[in-house]
């Protein structure tokens, strides 16, 4: 790739922020970014009802009780039969998933509902990005045992799942947009559980609809994870709008 750098940056000048970055679930940092980076925190999206974050924060409080439980010899018979219960009480009361496919791009899109970070969803590792003045994106975050795949490690698609997601955050707060068209990802050492992992992305490289984005992720000073990205503009139909397309990719240069 011309003009890459190894740095966050690129060969034009300053990275420039997004108007309205808040909607993108970043924030600048208030002051110039010393030896040790101070990230502000972020808010996340509204919701239109309390009780279902609250909801979403009890099933990850399940989710991190019952994994690995197998062979730990612990009773499970009645917290079976009270989740089936409150499966039973919402099931009905749920439009189906179709529905909701389209009344979520009506509102916030898929980013409450987001595999990474998303507030209702379970399942999803629970890392919240930060726009630092540098022109990358960070995060620091420990995962639990439901992300494990080698013994004790992060499961390498985990990391593969949060990186690409980090580096349409990258984009993003380069003022850029795409969809992922090819990926290439080096796992340089066990990414471990349990430990406070450092996740940081940067816009490499920029060429009209084209935009290079790379990506790492720490242990420590130890790096576990780098990646590259390419991603180009596209615009892609919007679940329930048969006539309305969401571009991404309104960047320009």
């Amino acid at each position: 790739m011309a003009n890459d750098t190894d740095t966050p940056g690129i060969s034009r000048g300053p990275l420039p922020r997004i108007p309205g970055v808040d909607t993108f679930q970043l924030k600048t940092v208030r002051e110039e970014l010393g030896d040790r980076f101070d990230p502000v925190p972020v808010a996340e999206l509204p919701t239109p009802d309390p009780d279902l974050d609250r909801a979403v924060a009890e099933l990850r409080r399940l989710r991190e009780s019952i994994a690995g439980l197998a062979h730990s010899g612990v009773e499970l018979g009645d917290v079976a039969d009270t989740l089936a219960r409150a499966a039973d009480l919402l099931e009905p009361r749920v439009p189906d998933p179709r529905t909701r496919l389209e009344n979520m791009w009506s509102g916030a899109g898929s980013r409450r509902a987001n595999p990474v970070g998303g507030q209702e969803n379970p399942i999803a590792p629970p890392v919240l990005f930060y726009g630092c003045d540098d022109g990358s994106v960070w995060a620091e975050e420990t995962l639990g045992i439901a992300y494990q795949g080698p013994p004790g490690c992060v499961h390498g698609g985990i990391s593969a799942l949060i990186i690409d997601h980090m580096m349409g955050f990258a984009n993003h707060w380069a003022d850029r947009f795409g969809m992922t068209a090819h990926y290439e990802i080096d796992y340089r050492s066990p990414t471990p559980l349990l430990q406070p992992l450092s996740f940081r992305s940067w816009v490499a490289e920029i060429d009209g609809r084209k935009t290079w984005t790379h990506a790492t992720i720490h242990a420590g000073d130890r790096l576990c994870v780098e990646a590259r990205g390419l991603f180009l503009e596209a615009s892609v139909p919007i679940p329930g709008q048969p006539d309305e397309r969401s571009t991404v990719g309104d960047g320009g240069a």
